[in-house]
């Protein structure tokens, strides 16, 4: 399965400020695949994720098309898709669960809805610690909560994984077990987006098939380090040379 934008913009409209965020993106997601878009603040890269899972905010206009296995998804077409087909991991982990109940709790739920992966292979995929599943959702830590939407955006094991700023919030360590985790999953057939600016990391772990530059809402280029290091673009080549 696969996801992609095709000539999509994106024109935000909240009363205070007006502006384009993305203009005739063109993204291909391939199946067993990761590919990683990059870029700096306002670069557009979390507005791609939230097209993607049909998440565009509410003073947004869209012009293009989203295709989920070469699809058109309509936009009542996406509550069927969410969680089962397109898994999402946000960039506030928080926002995942609900406030009142235990993350164990709803990860419980969450497998007994979808009856695809267990809470415990989730959990160990996402390197989330089994005693935080006893704490609210607020009282889990920043890297907690961010391992813990991982292995809920797992359970239901999505074709289409989207993951947002994954390990921003990670030591090291941990976070080169979560990008190996997206690598596993993503080599087990499934089609995954990840937004990162962890250049080192996408590069020495080679978990990246491709990368895509984005600045000011559009897609600069696209390719492997290799090909983007040596990009006739200053600004591509300078963000990918910093990581090897």
């Amino acid at each position: 399965m696969t996801a992609e934008l095709r000539c999509f913009t994106v024109h935000v409209d909240t009363g205070r400020w007006s502006g384009t965020v993305l203009t005739t993106v063109d993204l291909l997601v391939p199946r067993g695949r990761i590919t990683a878009v990059l870029g700096g603040p306002g670069a557009g890269k979390t507005m791609v994720a939230h097209a993607l899972t049909g998440h565009l905010p509410d003073t947004a206009q869209s012009r293009g098309e989203v295709l989920i296995d070469g699809r058109i998804v309509a936009d009542d077409g996406w509550p069927e898709l969410r969680g089962g087909t397109v898994g999402y991991i946000p960039q506030e982990g928080v926002t995942s669960f609900a406030p009142g109940k235990t993350v164990g709790k709803q990860l419980r739920e969450l497998e007994q809805r979808h009856r695809a992966w267990t809470v415990q292979q989730a959990c160990a995929a996402a390197h989330y610690p089994e005693y935080a599943a006893d704490l609210l959702p607020h009282e889990n830590s920043g890297g907690q909560i961010q391992r813990a939407a991982l292995a809920a955006a797992l359970l239901p094991a999505p074709a289409v994984l989207i993951a947002d700023s994954p390990a921003a919030s990670l030591d090291r360590e941990t976070a080169y077990h979560v990008w190996k985790s997206l690598r596993d999953y993503a080599d087990s057939g499934a089609a995954v987006l990840a937004i990162s600016n962890d250049v080192p990391m996408l590069i020495a772990g080679g978990f990246a098939d491709r990368m895509v530059i984005m600045h000011a809402g559009r897609i600069l280029a696209g390719g492997t380090p290799a090909q983007l290091a040596e990009s006739d673009d200053a600004y591509v080549r300078a963000l990918i040379r910093s990581g090897l």
